[in-house]
């Protein structure tokens, strides 16, 4: 649906950013839940689209990745220009990978900070602060609905979503978020950001 030429865009890109950032993320991990989704690295070629724009509108914003895995998204935003970046994943064994990229990563802007944590996206204590809250689909509809109330029942903080493979977008089509953008490649619909209204 992405068309030949940009697939191959796509997977191009795949190697030279690993190489750029100095990190290992590309490998797929299975999970064997029905809820919570498996592991693999947000596309760089769309990455690259999404977060150099968004950062304009949401400068001085953290940037919190809900299925972070190894990190790519929270290293791409870093380079983009976000200086508080948080990736939370359910497990563990990820977010071992995703420090041990830490370790290797070259942040752009020394002051920022990230910090990556082993939680569960159904009870974490999200921040009443600006924020970006970035999903690359990591678990089903019901999981989805009862994380984003939560953080919409948490705070009064300017507040935006990019939801990347937007497999389920029944729960933001409510009056609680405004559809700012949509990335299209082709006729495949990679990336969604929503804005939630205070």
């Amino acid at each position: 649906m992405r068309g030949a030429v940009n697939t191959f865009k796509l997977l191009k890109a795949e190697g030279v950013y690993e190489k750029q950032f100095g990190i290992a993320t590309a490998l797929i991990k299975k999970s064997n839940s029905k809820q919570f989704y498996h592991y693999q690295g947000a596309s760089y070629w769309v990455l690259l689209k999404i977060l150099p724009q968004l950062v304009k509108q949401t400068p001085n914003f953290t940037f919190f990745d809900i299925g972070c895995g190894k990190g790519r998204a929270v290293f791409v935003a870093e380079s983009c220009g976000y200086k508080n970046l948080v990736g939370i994943d359910l497990d563990n064994e990820l977010i071992t990978a995703a420090n041990d990229n830490l370790k290797k990563y070259t942040k752009q802007n020394k002051p920022a900070t990230i910090h990556f944590t082993h939680a569960n996206a159904l009870n974490y204590k999200y921040k009443n602060e600006p924020t970006v809250y970035f999903l690359f689909n990591p678990f089903s509809e019901a999981i989805l609905q009862n994380v984003l109330h939560t953080i919409c029942s948490n705070t009064l903080s300017e507040t935006w979503f990019v939801y990347m493979n937007p497999q389920y977008k029944e729960p933001f089509n409510t009056k609680n978020f405004k559809l700012v953008t949509e990335l299209k490649t082709n006729r495949y619909l990679e990336a969604v950001v929503y804005k939630l209204v205070l």
